[in-house]
């Protein structure tokens, strides 16, 4: 029958209707947005610009105090040669200072420390002590530098030792320097025989006492 035919087909076209499953464009825009959601939370934060690290290394080093620097030692002046200088801290060049206690006065040109050390003045020779004038150059060298004061003795870089193992040198005492007092107070000659082995032979009071000839 005609209807019957006619109904037949529009069940069949509308059973074929409802079988195809056409995707909606909601549904494709919601699926573009969700894979983009999810593309974009994978991706990696992104990193600070130059700048700003740049910026935050200048923060880090402003932060951070400077280490204080300690003031260096000045280098030591050699003293003037005059007799009256009140330096003692001496430039001792190859050999060092020696600053000691006076232990006993051996004679005018002879020193002996506290520490077993014998001193024998450069340049100057005191007059013996069992010689005319030899009681008053001990005396002397007593009264400049006594007993349990501290002296300092320039070694001689020329001349170190004398044959019997003394150190030789310049001595302080207080603020005079014993070789050269022991001259001007007629209590010392020069040993003239040593003033070009003597590191101390061009200074005022040897050149005037007999290095200077």
């Amino acid at each position: 029958m005609k209807n019957q035919t006619d109904y037949q087909r529009t069940l069949e076209e509308t059973v074929a209707s409802e079988s195809t499953s056409p995707s909606p464009p909601e549904e494709t825009d919601y699926q573009r947005e969700l894979e983009e959601s999810v593309s974009s939370e994978s991706t990696s934060p992104s990193q600070p610009s130059a700048p700003e690290e740049q910026k935050e290394s200048q923060s880090i080093q402003e932060e951070t105090p400077l280490p204080t620097t300690t003031p260096q030692s000045t280098v030591p002046v050699q003293p003037s040669s005059s007799s009256k200088s009140t330096d003692q801290s001496t430039f001792c060049g190859k050999f060092k200072c020696t600053t000691d206690k006076v232990k006993r006065i051996i004679d005018g040109d002879t020193i002996q420390l506290k520490n077993y050390l014998i001193i024998r003045l450069s340049l100057s020779d005191a007059y013996e002590k069992n010689k005319p004038g030899g009681p008053e150059a001990t005396a002397f060298t007593t009264k400049l530098c006594p007993v349990g004061s501290y002296i300092t003795v320039d070694q001689d870089d020329k001349q170190p030792f004398d044959i019997y193992k003394r150190i030789v040198g310049k001595v302080y005492c207080g603020d005079k320097v014993l070789n050269s007092e022991l001259l001007y107070n007629d209590h010392a000659n020069i040993l003239a025989k040593y003033c070009k082995i003597s590191e101390f032979a061009k200074e005022d009071w040897a050149q005037k006492y007999g290095c200077g000839t």
